[in-house]
């Protein structure tokens, strides 16, 4: 009797132990249900819905990757990249990226697993990682746009707030953010090669030489003394004269920020009065400058150059090297050098 009653006892406590089983396995399974729901749920709509109400309120965008951190702010005069001593910003640009952001919307959950971040350009730029972090706020500080974003070569975009590990594919279109300067117009003037009639060039160590026409449908030789020498080609002397023509800065600082002495002037004019001074600066960085002054030779040319003043003059833009050495090349550069003498003949 107390074997049947303990066997029984038994078969009841294994029944209970079996349908707790069953129920947490069901309960994980509602869960898991639930929660995958919930992810499809957040998988639709805009990333951001009222950013398209907020953002006329916006007072500061700041972007982070692994390799530059930068601002961009309101002031008086509009939109200025802070890092660039409030540089403007082009208007089409921050345009491109309000609507961006505005249009973001989500596609599908991606993985929430910390270690596959960088996979999708998602990881922390803060800490190293391969996202893009983008943050807009008021000028209380409140922030309607917190967010780090990866794209893929093909085109796809990926993104997850800072503080979660959920992953998402989204929709949208966003301009590069890496690059600081993409933000900016650089070009502080446009200057029609045509009209170029001379250019005198300077040079802090070194001789100096001069370039000239006679009118725009000839082409330039050097100026005297050296109208004599041989050129390696024209088309070298044409591109010296010309070189402010084709400037095509990659960076920008306040004059003021680039001292020292210039390691070349460049004295541009053109046929009908403008004349353009262009002082060159070489930083041991191995960073590159230039300097803009126009000045109007003819009283023609008085409001053209305050259009050029007005741009560039508070400002130093920042040259490729090439491009830095193309603007100023050196005179021996230009011509052909004479035969080192022949050493004499040892007695037979």
């Amino acid at each position: 009797m107390t074997t049947e009653l303990a066997t029984a006892r038994a078969r009841r406590a294994s029944w209970i132990v079996g349908l707790a089983v069953i129920v947490a396995s069901v309960a994980a399974i509602t869960v898991g249900i639930q929660s995958r729901s919930r992810d499809a749920e957040a998988a639709t709509g805009l990333v951001l819905p009222s950013f398209a109400q907020k953002s006329k309120d916006a007072t500061r965008i700041t972007i982070v990757s692994k390799d530059a951190r930068y601002e961009i702010q309101r002031t008086e005069q509009g939109w200025a990249l802070r890092d660039r001593g409030n540089y403007p910003v082009r208007r089409e640009r921050l345009g491109q990226f309000t609507r961006g952001l505005e249009s973001l919307a989500y596609l599908r959950p991606m993985t929430r697993d910390p270690a596959r971040h960088d996979r999708l350009g998602l990881g922390d730029p803060t800490k190293g990682g391969s996202g893009v972090l983008v943050q807009v706020e008021d000028a209380r500080g409140a922030r309607f746009a917190d967010l780090i974003i990866g794209a893929e070569p093909g085109g796809a975009v990926f993104l997850r707030k800072p503080d979660e590990a959920q992953t998402w594919q989204v929709r949208g279109d966003l301009p590069s953010l890496r690059n600081p300067a993409e933000w900016l117009d650089l070009v502080p003037f446009e200057l029609d090669r045509a009209r170029i009639k001379s250019a005198d060039l300077t040079f802090a160590i070194g001789g100096a030489y001069g370039i000239t026409r006679a009118s725009e449908d000839q082409g330039f030789s050097l100026a005297p003394p050296n109208h004599t020498r041989t050129v390696l080609a024209p088309s070298t002397i044409s591109a010296a004269a010309s070189g402010l023509a084709r400037l095509q800065p990659i960076d920008v600082r306040q004059a003021a920020a680039i001292g020292g002495a210039a390691k070349a002037r460049v004295l541009t004019r053109t046929f009908d009065g403008l004349l353009i001074e262009a002082d060159l600066y070489a930083e041991p960085d191995e960073t590159y400058w230039v300097k803009l002054i126009a000045r109007a030779e003819d009283p023609a040319r008085e409001q053209e150059a305050a259009r050029i003043n007005a741009r560039a003059a508070p400002w130093a833009f920042g040259l490729r090297a090439d491009d830095y050495a193309d603007l100023a090349p050196p005179l021996s550069s230009l011509i052909e050098q004479p035969l080192p003498p022949r050493p004499p003949l040892s007695p037979p």
